[in-house]
């Protein structure tokens, strides 16, 4: 019995988020359950088919980015002018416009803003590529806040999924037969 209204409690407690969080600026859900009734399947294949590959190499893009988090701390530097730097910025550039440029059916509105989101925390975090940091102590405050801004849209792209388009952080359609239930 302890269990239950424990668990119950959590249920009821309301979440609070900090001010600054990305939770507080998603659309509104549309509570009209006709309201999306125009929107086809045919409409919702068409956006899961312009999506998937930028959802994909969005997430692609945050870990590249965190592992270049992860060099620089080690080397206690950062060069912008390094060649494993200049493809996510090319592709950081792509994608940010291939995203904004696709128009989302009612039903994925939600979806759509916080991989646009995402997307723009990514661009914020390699906007600031440009400036070379040096320096054990500058590199490490930088990456740090980098992390923390990778995380965010990390958080934001998970949030996005929807495994009825398609959009998995995890694509099991080649896993091996253990793990492909």
């Amino acid at each position: 019995m302890v269990l239950a209204s424990t668990h119950q409690q959590e249920l009821e407690t309301p979440l609070v988020h900090l001010a600054g969080c990305d939770a507080l600026d998603v659309p509104p859900e549309d509570t009209d359950p006709l309201s999306d009734i125009s929107v086809t399947q045919d409409e919702l294949i068409a956006y899961a088919l312009a999506v998937r590959p930028l959802y994909d190499g969005l997430g692609r893009l945050i870990g590249q980015l965190a592992g270049l988090c992860l060099l620089a701390q080690i080397r206690g530097r950062f060069d912008p002018d390094f060649e494993a730097v200049t493809t996510p910025l090319e592709r950081a550039r792509e994608c940010a416009d291939m995203i904004r440029s696709i128009n989302p059916p009612k039903s994925a509105v939600r979806r759509h803003w916080a991989l646009c989101r995402a997307m723009s925390i990514v661009g914020d975090v390699t906007d600031q590529f440009s400036n070379p940091k040096s320096g054990p102590a500058q590199v490490r405050d930088q990456v740090s806040a980098w992390t923390d801004q990778l995380k965010r849209a990390n958080a934001l792209v998970r949030w996005a999924a929807d495994a009825s388009l398609g959009l998995n952080p995890v694509d099991f359609n080649q896993a091996c037969c253990c793990c492909n239930g």
